[in-house]
């Protein structure tokens, strides 16, 4: 009988020590696509890949909207490749740490100063909100030149 309350003891025990965690949330920069002669959304099939993050975020997606993480450094820099053309995003930008619960933690946001880019595909790059929070909004837009008719 004591064996049973010892056991009993510690399974409660175990129960109550549960830790309750959370992932924290996660500060996205959106990113939306524009056709830059007709100024029409345009969905383009997207790989991304994150320099020196080794990491492919987006593997041949065909979309109008994309989100990116940004990293705690001031810089993130991308790799990305439009229906084959290849051009790379360097964001520089401004990380701070928010705190936000004692279940989730600290998380970063962040503020765009400016953005590097080639211009392969990407004709313009327009920063709509500088702000990149957890609630996730349009960042920026980017024109995109045309391809073949009938693509875009």
């Amino acid at each position: 009988m004591k064996r049973l309350i010892y056991f009993l003891c510690l399974v409660f025990g175990a129960l109550a020590c549960k830790e309750v965690y959370e992932l924290p949330p996660q500060a996205m920069l959106q990113a939306s696509f524009i056709n830059s002669k007709t100024k029409n959304a345009v969905s383009t099939s997207v790989t991304v890949w994150g320099v020196n993050q080794e990491f492919l975020w987006v593997k041949d997606s065909v979309l109008q909207k994309i989100l990116l993480p940004l990293s705690s450094n001031d810089t993130t820099d991308f790799l990305v490749i439009f229906d084959d053309v290849v051009d790379t995003l360097t964001f520089f930008h401004q990380p701070v740490k928010k705190y936000d619960s004692m279940e989730t933690g600290i998380y970063y946001e962040h503020k765009l100063d400016s953005i590097y880019y080639s211009n392969n595909r990407i004709d313009s790059i327009v920063i709509k909100d500088s702000l990149v929070t957890k609630k996730w909004n349009e960042n920026i837009i980017l024109y995109l030149h045309p391809v073949s008719a009938g693509n875009n």
